[in-house]
Order: C-alpha cells, then structure tokens, then sequence
C-alpha cells in the first residue's frame, strides 16, 4: 500500500510540474505550477498512470499471467491538519492461457503525518466468467511507519482460495 501511494505522490508531484500557468482568463488553478503558490482550500490535482505485471508460472498460477491497469484519480493536499487524500479508480484485465477477467478497483487512501497511510475501499477485484468475482483487497488497512506502530487490517485479503479461484477462471 505504502508503495502504491508512493508511486501516486510521486505523479502527482510530477503533475505539478507539468501544468502549465492559467491564463488571466482561465479559471483558477487549484494544482499550481509553483510548490511556493498557496491556493485557498484544498490543492487539487489530478492524476494517472499505467500498471503491468508479468507473473512468470508458478508464482500464484501453473502458467503465467499478464496484469495491466490504468490508474486515474484526484489528489486533496490539505493544510490543517495536514495530510493528503487520494481518490483512484483503477480498471484493467488479468490474462492467462487465452482467457481474461475484468479488473475495478475504487479506493481512497490518506496519508497523514508522520508517515501513517490509511486505505479503504476495494482494491481490486476480478470479475470471473458466470458472474462470480475474486477479490484482491476490500476493507480497511492502516499502515505506520513513523511512529512505528502495527499494521491494522479489517476486511478481505486475497486469500489461497481467492487464488485457486482467480487461476481456474485464467484455464
């Protein structure tokens, strides 16, 4: 988690830098060009970005399997208390020996000082021939690392059977 919300600070960090300056007739930017800028409210930003997995055979299923996603999401950079939100939705596929299931996901994660990351909502979840589904990640997790404190999970986690059930629709 504390990877994907890396990843998703990181772009949108690189949004930032790409934005280019409103014109005088254009509507206020809340995503400023300039990190110094200090826009009332909120910054908001938006952002994206591809995902690609290759999982060789015999890493979760007998054969290998190819994961892509695209990421899309907006970003809440928040003074007081401090702490930034990201709202992502994530759509893509699962393929393996010809077949392919329907990937969603739609998630907020937090991040808050020190460095304490909070996701909820659904992660991922594979949609399976004859309208089952398998689900990656659903619930709540809270990870932190400063102050070190235990990770916290409540919800569902891709599970053996989870696995058993994502490759048999991959065959």
């Amino acid at each position: 988690m504390r990877t994907l919300f890396l990843v998703v600070t990181a772009v949108a960090l690189a949004a930032l830098a790409a934005v280019s300056s409103a014109a005088a007739d254009q509507p206020f930017s809340r995503c400023p060009t300039d990190p110094s800028v200090v826009v009332p409210g909120p910054e908001i930003c938006t952002f994206s970005y591809s995902v690609h997995r290759d999982l060789p055979a015999g890493t979760r299923c007998s054969f290998d399997v190819t994961i892509d996603y695209e990421v899309t999401g907006t970003i809440y950079f928040f003074e007081n208390p401090p702490r930034a939100v990201a709202h992502m939705v994530a759509e893509g596929t699962a393929t393996g020996n010809g077949h392919t299931l329907r990937r969603v996901a739609r998630f907020t994660e937090t991040a808050s000082p020190e460095i304490v990351f909070t996701d909820h909502g659904l992660l991922g979840r594979y949609s399976l021939p004859g309208g089952g589904t398998v689900t990656v990640f659903a619930g709540y997790d809270r990870d932190s690392i400063l102050p070190p404190e235990p990770e916290i999970f409540h919800g569902n986690f891709f599970d053996d059977r989870d696995v058993a059930a994502f490759c048999a629709a991959l065959t």
